[in-house]
């Protein structure tokens, strides 16, 4: 298969994977999460991909060189006008990077340091455990690169009652376990680097309102939906909707809060078909993104390197929708 074959193929998946994660409740959380998620990565490949290939060709164009299509970059036999091709992609690439670099270093930095372990309290919950820090502030967040934890302070703490304060440390937690903190890590700096397409922006939206949405269910289904309803609407009043228990810190704001307050309110279980439906698109896209990734590094396509390429795409994309994660 072609470059350009499998990036038109990987573009029209592209085009319809969010609108069916956006339908509404009809899809899971996670699932709809993974789906976002898929659609970010093959935002995030198929520029790169597409400077590469039509760079490649204008170069060999120019060089006079007939080339066999094989792949779009790292090919040991490209002539000196193919490679001078190649430098838009390369810099699209290091702009990709750079970002990636940049909310790395800002997750490692807010992770907690020994100090601040040393004055928190540790809270079990039934999803993991919550740091409880002292502060006047009303903050709750999940955040780390390396050991990441989910953090709440007593300032937020004083505004529940006992009940409702399980339901955020539940929801916090389940954050935890999900894999909410690092991904956030991926996506955001897809996010950064191509947030001006609509459609990025349209999957970054929609990933983190449904990473709510699934440590919402998880606390549900640990205190009750009531119960966690109950805490986002004394927290929504006190705060005047300027802020949230959310992911980390800024993410989340008062448009999230309304909407995850709306589907409390009107709880609905998923629909089969549309899960079942987000899910095999969003199989599919892992699939056409793995493919595109082998033929991004010029290697020739066999079923071994397509596995591999697979393996590795999907342990990022479907992350989500795992209900597992290791506690710092």
């Amino acid at each position: 298969m072609s470059a350009a074959a499998a990036g038109l193929g990987l573009f029209a998946v592209l085009v319809v994977l969010p609108r069916l994660a956006d339908s509404d409740r009809s899809v899971a959380p996670r699932v709809a999460a993974g789906a976002h998620l898929m659609s970010l990565l093959g935002w995030a490949l198929m520029p790169v991909v597409w400077l590469a290939c039509l760079g490649s060709a204008l170069g060999a164009s120019l060089g006079g060189i007939r080339t066999s299509g094989g792949g779009c970059l790292l090919g040991l036999d490209r002539g000196q006008w193919e490679l001078l091709g190649y430098v838009p992609a390369v810099l699209l690439l290091a702009v990709l990077v750079r970002h990636v670099l940049l909310h790395a270093s800002a997750a490692r930095r807010a992770e907690m340091g020994p100090l601040a372990r040393s004055r928190a309290v540790r809270r079990p919950t039934t999803a993991g455990e919550v740091w409880v820090l002292c502060s006047d502030d009303p903050v709750a967040f999940a955040s780390g690169l390396w050991r990441c934890r989910a953090v709440v302070t007593s300032g937020l703490l004083a505004l529940l009652d006992p009940a409702e304060r399980e339901a955020v440390c539940e929801h916090e937690a389940a954050h935890v376990r999900l894999g909410h903190p690092r991904l956030l890590v991926v996506c955001g700096a897809i996010a950064g680097a191509y947030g001006r397409l609509p459609p990025v922006r349209r999957a970054w939206d929609g990933l983190r309102r449904q990473l709510e949405a699934a440590a919402d269910d998880e606390a549900a289904r640990v205190t009750g939906a009531t119960v966690l309803l109950s805490a986002l609407v004394h927290v929504a009043a006190v705060l005047g909707g300027q802020a949230s228990p959310t992911v980390a810190p800024g993410i989340a704001g008062a448009d999230q809060l309304r909407w995850r307050i709306a589907r409390l309110e009107h709880p609905g279980a998923p629909a089969p078909w549309p899960t079942a439906l987000a899910a095999a698109t969003a199989a599919a896209t892992a699939a056409a993104i793995s493919v595109v990734g082998c033929l991004l590094t010029g290697v020739q396509a066999n079923l071994a390197a397509e596995l591999a390429c697979l393996v590795v795409v999907a342990m990022v994309g479907l992350r989500p929708t795992w209900a597992w994660g290791r506690h710092g």
